[in-house]
């Protein structure tokens, strides 16, 4: 885990504005969050092994690519394995990925957030990790983010050719149509709205499941309630919850619109499990990274750097997890790409 005691630690460094000699600071604000983002870019590009699908990206291009392999993937999906498989260079496909992913979100947050890089590191903390396994998801999630824009412009059509766009890359994408209309709901709306999406996805779509695709509810109580880190990070989307409920602007359409699309998302890990409601439930909770250092500008300079430690605490809480209980080592140790053979015996 000390790589990633590093990782915090240099885009701290880049982007945090900690003085090292007094007065003076290593890079400006501007260049520095820049510097943080691509740096999150290059690690990852170049990581090796790390992610629970790694190994089958990987697989979809190399050493053979067979087009046949990645029938099931989305169109786009196909179209990069296909570049990367011809050109035998199973970079490509993961240096695609990671940049067009965390591009999208340090857009979102050089445009919209009111504190870069506390925004930035509660992404990182809460979404990071979990990135690296679910990458298609990721990608997917990423745009939809970067749809926000047009959320707040209005451009219906715009954010609507950006769900399409991010469902050429995951199916899942197709529940963030409901953004737009729920953005602008008034608040006793949402409340209405909350109890029919729980009703639908806690009642209704199990058993329409059930009848039409019974293989499916087998994925949907994959990772369920049984799952130690699904528990544990759906605990902690339901305290900060909470926590915004308490404090965010009750009078500011923004966030009343952003706080509307966290209502609906922190309903779904309870609803459909850890697994399969916690992926979903990304594309909404997404939204945690520009409310929360909003809540917390009022606050002092010092009440939100110890704030910014409870994410340091989940971060490594979910390697532990993920690494200790759940006996997994998809995240550690942390090797590099050009250092590895792409011949080895991989899980």
């Amino acid at each position: 885990m000390i790589f990633y005691v590093f990782f915090i630690c240099f885009i701290a460094i880049l982007c945090g504005r900690y003085n090292i000699i007094s007065g003076k600071y290593i890079v400006g604000k501007t260049t520095g969050y820049k510097m943080a983002v691509w740096f999150i870019i290059l690690i990852s590009c170049f990581r090796f092994n790390i992610g629970y699908d790694w190994s089958s990206y990987l697989s979809y291009v190399y050493p053979v690519y067979n087009p046949i392999n990645t029938i099931r993937l989305e169109p786009f999906n196909r179209i990069i394995c296909f570049v990367a498989g011809t050109l035998n260079q199973p970079i490509i496909l993961f240096s695609f990925y990671a940049i067009i992913t965390y591009y999208c979100v340090g857009k979102v947050i050089d445009l919209f957030s009111v504190a870069k890089y506390e925004s930035l590191m509660i992404y990182i903390c809460l979404f990071y990790l979990i990135s690296l396994s679910t990458i298609r998801q990721a990608i997917a999630e990423a745009i939809i983010f970067y749809g926000y824009k047009y959320i707040v412009e209005k451009k219906k059509l715009k954010y609507f050719l950006i769900c399409i766009l991010a469902m050429c890359f995951h199916k899942s994408a197709i529940i963030a149509f409901i953004f737009y209309p729920i953005f602008y709901f008034k608040s006793t709306t949402i409340v209405l709205v909350s109890i029919l999406f729980f009703v639908f996805f806690k009642i209704v779509l199990p058993k329409v499941l059930g009848a039409i695709f019974p293989l499916f509810m087998l994925y949907l109580e994959k990772g369920g309630i049984a799952q130690s880190s699904g528990n544990f990070q759906r605990l902690f989307y339901l305290v900060f919850y909470i926590y915004i409920l308490l404090f965010y602007n009750k009078n500011s359409k923004i966030d009343k619109g952003q706080f509307n699309i966290c209502t609906l998302g922190v309903m779904l890990p309870f609803v459909l499990g850890g697994h399969t409601g916690g992926r979903l439930a990304e594309y909404f909770l997404m939204y945690y990274v520009l409310l929360i250092p909003k809540i917390n500008k009022r606050f002092t300079i010092n009440y939100r750097v110890m704030f910014l430690f409870v994410f340091y605490a989940y971060f490594f809480m979910y390697l532990y997890v993920s690494v200790e209980i759940n006996k997994s080592n998809e995240y550690v140790p942390f090797r590099w790409y050009f250092f590895e053979s792409l011949n080895q015996n991989l899980r």
